[in-house]
């Protein structure tokens, strides 16, 4: 019994570190990238929204970003405690592959940086002018292959979760294979991206961390309430 109570206690201190770090990241998105428009302008501007931040923004929002990071990856212990009845592997690939995707979100934060700063670069040079667009689609470049690595492990991770909870051999409910990162994200896109200014400019740029606090959320209170249930037998 307190192996099993040592483990709730476990899943919810480090869930909600976790948590916190989402909630942190989330607040470096505001500073970073966000502004008092339309989610659907920012979609269409995109990093191009940045050329006119001051400076402060830019270092805060991203570094703010590359500090509280890894302490969403204590937020996985309950992903973990979750999947680990279906075997001695599966559960770690999916929490291994969860964990590099974290960890790219601080390579994906640091890009920010740059990119801001060629955009300025590039509006103060003059719009015509090749040079800096050629740095800027440099740095878009760059930029679009982390996001690419970070949504490919998002999808095989998440496939992955579903069909380990589809099998019922998992501490989950079967109703949170739907609520996987993939879905969630699926779901928040469309209504976080028709939200009117000034909100939407801010909710925008913070739609993939906001759906990590809603899985965050949901598989920390889930696979803590389970643990604690079989302690209290």
């Amino acid at each position: 019994m307190g192996d099993k109570g040592g483990k709730a206690k476990n899943v919810l201190v480090l869930g909600l570190v976790g948590i916190a770090g989402v909630l942190l990241t989330i607040i470096s998105d505001f500073i970073l990238i966000g502004r008092p428009n339309s989610a659907s302008s920012f979609l269409k501007l995109g990093t191009e929204s940045m050329a006119y931040l001051p400076d402060w923004r830019i270092t805060a929002g991203a570094f703010m970003g590359i500090i509280v990071l890894p302490f969403q990856l204590a937020g996985l212990i309950s992903v973990y405690q979750g999947l680990k009845p279906s075997g001695r592997v599966m559960q770690l690939i999916v929490v291994l592959i969860e964990a590099h995707a974290l960890i790219m979100g601080v390579a994906f934060h640091v890009s920010y940086a740059y990119i801001g700063t060629g955009w300025r670069l590039h509006h103060q040079a003059g719009i015509g002018n090749e040079i800096t667009l050629e740095l800027v689609k440099k740095f878009d470049y760059y930029w679009n292959i982390i996001v690419f690595i970070m949504l490919a492990e998002l999808l095989f991770s998440s496939i992955i979760y579903a069909v380990l909870i589809i099998r019922g051999k998992t501490r989950y409910p079967k109703w949170m294979a739907v609520f996987n990162p993939l879905c969630i994200s699926l779901l928040l896109f469309p209504l976080i991206f028709i939200l009117p200014a000034p909100i939407g400019g801010f909710m925008g740029p913070a739609c993939f961390n906001i759906s990590t606090l809603t899985f965050m959320c949901l598989s920390t209170f889930v696979i803590y309430k389970k643990l604690k249930s079989t302690e209290d037998r």
